[in-house]
């Protein structure tokens, strides 16, 4: 998930209030510390535009920060 929120150029902030979850919710999904439900990781796809099954695939952990920021439109 962490992958593809950076690759979209957003902050745990900003994607956090894409989907109606707070930061503390990304930060715990994102770092394994959180089970997750269909009916969310649909939502959290939905919102990075990507099919859901990307989020299941095996990944390598990604570390780092959003180096350019674009503004993001709702």
């Amino acid at each position: 998930m962490k992958k593809y929120r950076l690759q979209k150029g957003y902050t745990q902030e900003e994607f956090a209030e894409k989907i109606n979850k707070t930061v503390n919710y990304v930060s715990l999904l994102e770092n394994a510390h959180m089970g997750i439900t269909v009916y969310t990781l649909i939502e959290i796809a939905t919102a990075l535009e990507i099919a859901p099954a990307k989020l299941l695939e095996p990944c390598e952990k990604v570390s780092g920060r959003i180096k350019n920021y674009k503004k993001v439109t709702h």
